[in-house]
């Protein structure tokens, strides 16, 4: 396969730091995504803006250390990309499902990130003080609200990936208040950050 292909998508879009990793990651889930049922895509095009390109659109909200838990982490999104460019940060990837699991555990070793998968459902997660949480592709986003109020850090912040209407149905959830904004290039999806409420 042809890394440079992948590189020239992401040549100006993400750190020129992060462009190689990135790029290897790519590499792998395309490589992996038929065996393991990762992600559908029609071509690389679609990889690089629908899946890695998005799962970076927090960044400019993000501190430059800390602790990561991205729960339900399937094929790594969007905890690896986000991993990928944040040197400073380490991870916790939560993924139940063995074959997926087992691909986050090769990705980690393979691009060298600071993090850990566990084969568990976010739940199960005892850890606490993380700096952020993240979903994408996860429902249940009351239950993970719920869950993180008592993991996160007291200015820690939850960052869902959710539609229009998921956005409107949290809006009003008592506890924690709500940052959104359009996802970059899309027209169909929102970037929510939560945060707890400090009265």
């Amino acid at each position: 396969m042809d890394r440079k292909s992948f590189t020239d998508l992401l040549e100006g879009r993400a750190p020129n730091e992060a462009v190689d990793r990135l790029a290897a990651y790519g590499e792998l889930l395309e490589r992996w995504a038929g065996r393991h049922n990762l992600v559908k895509v029609a071509d690389r095009q679609e990889l690089v803006d629908r899946h890695i390109l998005e799962s970076l659109a927090p960044l400019g909200h993000i501190d430059t250390t800390g602790r990561l838990m991205d729960a339900g982490s399937g094929a790594g999104l969007p905890g690896v990309p986000l991993l990928c460019v944040m040197n400073g940060w380490s991870g916790l990837l939560v993924e139940p499902r063995l074959k997926r699991w087992a691909f986050l555990g090769l990705v980690i070793r393979e691009l060298g990130l600071n993090a850990e998968v566990v084969r568990d459902r976010y739940e199960a997660v005892e850890e606490r003080d993380f700096d952020m949480v993240t979903a994408r592709a996860v429902g249940g986003h009351e239950a993970l609200l719920g869950w993180a109020a008592n993991h996160i850090k007291p200015a820690g912040t939850v960052v869902i990936w959710a539609t229009v209407d998921e956005e409107q149905r949290l809006g009003g959830l008592s506890g924690w208040s709500m940052l959104s904004s359009p996802l970059p290039g899309l027209d169909r999806g929102r970037l929510i950050f939560f945060k707890v409420c400090s009265t």
